[in-house]
């Protein structure tokens, strides 16, 4: 972000839009943020952001005041500089998307990008998607780019300051001058880019985020095999992640990836590769094991409570991980599902995704705190996490529970402390501490 001021509109105010409309704000620019949601609207005009992101409520609020920040219900009639679209672009089991939002988002801005606003689509398109719908909305595309997000949530205002690299996908007759400014107002200093044809920028976006599960489920394949061997996954590893080719990154056993993001991108790939032809082995394979991983999580369960059928079980975290109030996909919240259908008296707890778990599933005994959730409980169970878990007074947590059994899904707790406290502390890519009984008092 290294240009003078300018103008912008963008289109849709869900997670991408706000992040991207607010750190455009506080980079010096005039923003228009559009969002025609009328519960979304209403929340955002009356100074709230309707999600949670550490820090963006914070650069929302002073972009408003200093009045760089405009919430509107639908385009301005006069021109700005650039218009971004991020919308959503949801897609169903088969792969397919709904790009109903997108399209019509580039109705709303037809008679601007007509008047020769260039436009650019931060959307995640399907491999193929970003030519098919320019050629359909007849948008000019040689002032038609794409720049796709690689945004994590949790971090996702420092990731849109200070990103790894930036990916600008444009077609072939791109306007130079166009480009320029794309890349001078969205890509801070510095920072590599890669500019790259529309359908490259597709395939860089969705072919990330399905390595990073690749990589995620091969982690927790790992942690179960050094769960059956005795070994410790922390231990092993650090060793793999010490080699510069694999790097340490991902490489934190957890019982299976989810948020909005790298399952529908999966589903993406394995769609792109079946319209053309080309079977995706591997990329079908990383969702069964993600799947898998949650099963054997809720086996892992029930053998420390020696059966899951009137079990109370307090589940500490929703949210598909720490950082943010976003259940899309949670795992823990398919663990939660597992659970009551084997018969398991779920209780839970998540300091911020619970209202938004009890939408979902309207059943569920949601506590106010993780000592509520706990009580009486025959194992509480680690599903995010989230450091209020790992900071709780796990003496007074002892005392609260029926039996002191606690299964760590995130490797959060520190099993020294847990045993020496009097737990029985079962982590995840650890064996069990002594062998499994098939029954428990009470």
């Amino acid at each position: 972000m290294n240009a003078h001021p300018r103008t912008i509109v963008v289109i849709g105010a869900g997670y991408v839009g706000l992040v991207t409309a607010a750190g455009l704000a506080a980079a010096g620019h005039r923003i228009r943020l559009v969002e025609r949601a009328p519960g979304r609207l209403a929340t955002l005009r009356a100074g709230r952001i309707p999600l949670h992101e550490d820090g963006l409520q914070a650069v929302f609020d002073a972009a408003v005041v200093e009045g760089r920040l405009e919430i509107l219900d639908t385009p301005p009639t006069e021109a700005p500089d650039l218009v971004l679209i991020c919308v959503g672009t949801p897609i169903d089991n088969d792969g397919v998307s709904d790009l109903n939002q997108l399209r019509s988002a580039l109705v709303d801005v037809g008679p601007l990008v007509a008047d020769g606003t260039t436009l650019v689509i931060r959307s995640t398109l399907p491999v193929g998607m970003t030519r098919m719908i320019a050629t359909e909305a007849r948008v000019p595309t040689a002032r038609t780019f794409t720049n796709p997000e690689f945004l994590r949530q949790g971090t996702a205002l420092d990731d849109f300051r200070t990103p790894s690299r930036a990916v600008v996908g444009r077609f072939a007759d791109a306007d130079p001058d166009a480009l320029a400014v794309v890349v001078d107002t969205l890509v801070p200093a510095s920072v590599p880019t890669l500019v790259v044809d529309v359908a490259e920028a597709e395939i860089i976006k969705n072919g990330a985020n399905a390595f990073l599960a690749l990589k995620l489920s091969f982690t927790n394949e790992l942690a179960g095999l050094c769960e059956r061997y005795g070994a410790d996954a922390d231990i092993v590893l650090d060793g793999i992640g010490r080699d510069p080719r694999i790097g340490s990154t991902y490489l934190r056993p957890s019982f299976g990836f989810g948020g909005s993001c790298l399952p529908k991108e999966l589903r993406t790939v394995a769609a792109a590769g079946e319209q053309v032809g080309l079977p995706m082995h591997v990329t079908q394979a990383v969702s069964e094991a993600n799947a898998s991983h949650q099963r054997r999580f809720v086996e892992r369960i029930a053998g420390a409570a020696g059966g899951l059928q009137g079990r109370r079980v307090a589940v500490l975290g929703l949210a598909f991980k720490a950082g943010t109030d976003d259940i899309r996909s949670s795992p823990a919240m398919n663990v939660v599902r597992l659970l009551s259908e084997a018969g398991a008296a779920v209780v839970a707890h998540d300091p911020e995704a619970s209202a938004n778990a009890a939408r979902e599933l309207p059943g569920l005994s949601i506590a106010a705190t993780p000592l509520e959730a706990m009580r009486g409980a025959d194992v509480a169970v680690i599903a995010t996490e989230w450091p209020v878990y790992r900071d709780l007074d796990w003496a007074a947590a002892m005392e609260a529970m029926a039996h002191a059994v606690v299964v760590d899904g995130r490797r959060l707790l520190d099993p020294v402390l847990m045993t020496a406290l009097g737990f029985d502390h079962r982590a995840l890519g650890s064996p069990d501490p002594r062998p499994v009984v098939s029954e428990r008092a009470g």
